[in-house]
């Protein structure tokens, strides 16, 4: 009996078997591309819309804070901002090795240079620490006292929650309630509205969280790296001008000794997820770095800079 040679053959060549591989790996690698691009765009927009929520968050909370301030034009101190250039001012910040620099490298406050943009500035170590009087919406109250309550923002870099032991450090915006009958109980102390002499405690709604605000409570953001305040008035041409901070002079500003001004500008620096989890592993030591300029470098490429400009409503008395 006679076979033919097509009757004879029962599998592939090893040719056949090369090529079948290689349009597998190669269709597996286009697979693998697609779903890569998919997943890093929706880590993307899932660290976007956290941010922007954050940043919504903050900036809508100061807006109707500070378009309620109580300014006056007399001998006491409406509203006080400090660029602060050191970690100590709460007492509360939790030092790390690899901690936001504290030179020159976290202060670039030249606003009248147009060279910089809102990406370029930066407000100290500790970013810009403000207080002062107004209508809080959500400030607890006591007794005949009215409804002017002293309001602080300040970044600490802390633990998140005051009761847990296994969630590591990040940098938190802090916002700080006194009830309005401590607020008026320090202006009768004082003589006056001053609110660079609260003391006090810091416990809920006390004049102390001024300065060292507590933990959950007055925790309103996690993961921002920098905060600052930019004051402005109107030039004899109404145009605006800045009126603090500006480059090379004090880190202080007072109102209404130091000027009144007519608005201000908020600068938040918030970190994305990925970022945050870079610059805790950084500091925490995992992630070792030759480059002095690491943390910012990694901050840049991580980070979301959020402004927007308020306008102060009431009218100086």
């Amino acid at each position: 009996m006679k076979y033919s040679t097509s009757s004879l053959r029962k599998g592939f060549t090893v040719i056949e078997l090369l090529v079948a591989s290689a349009v597998s790996v190669l269709l597996i690698g286009l697979f693998l591309g697609v779903t890569t691009n998919i997943l890093d765009a929706w880590t993307q927009s899932r660290d976007s819309l956290s941010s922007n929520a954050k940043a919504r968050m903050i900036l809508n909370t100061l807006t109707v804070d500070l378009e309620s301030a109580l300014i006056r034009n007399d001998k006491g101190v409406w509203l006080a901002c400090d660029i602060l250039e050191t970690t100590t001012n709460s007492g509360k910040w939790s030092i790390a090795a690899n901690q936001k620099p504290s030179d020159d490298t976290s202060l670039e406050i030249d606003l009248e240079n147009n060279d910089l943009n809102s990406n370029d500035y930066r407000f100290g170590v500790a970013g810009s620490w403000i207080r002062f009087f107004t209508s809080a919406m959500d400030a607890s109250t006591s007794g005949d006292f009215g409804d002017i309550n002293a309001v602080a923002y300040q970044m600490i870099r802390r633990e998140p929650r005051s009761r847990s032991s296994d969630v590591d450090e990040s940098y938190n915006l802090y916002r700080s309630v006194v009830r309005s009958d401590y607020t008026m109980e320090e202006v009768a102390e004082d003589k006056g509205f001053f609110i660079d002499a609260f003391d006090g405690e810091e416990f809920e709604g006390q004049a102390g969280e001024i300065i060292a605000p507590r933990n959950d409570a007055s925790l309103i953001a996690r993961d921002v790296v920098d905060f600052g305040v930019v004051f402005y008035e109107r030039d004899i041409n109404n145009r605006n001008q800045v009126l603090f901070p500006k480059q090379g002079e004090p880190k202080q500003f007072r109102i209404p000794a130091d000027g009144i001004p007519t608005s201000v500008e908020i600068f938040v620096r918030i970190l994305d997820d990925e970022g945050a989890k870079q610059i805790n592993a950084y500091e925490r030591g995992l992630v070792p770095s030759e480059d002095p300029d690491f943390w910012w470098n990694t901050v840049r490429q991580f980070s979301e800079v959020y402004t927007k400009r308020i306008y102060f409503k009431s009218d100086t008395l």
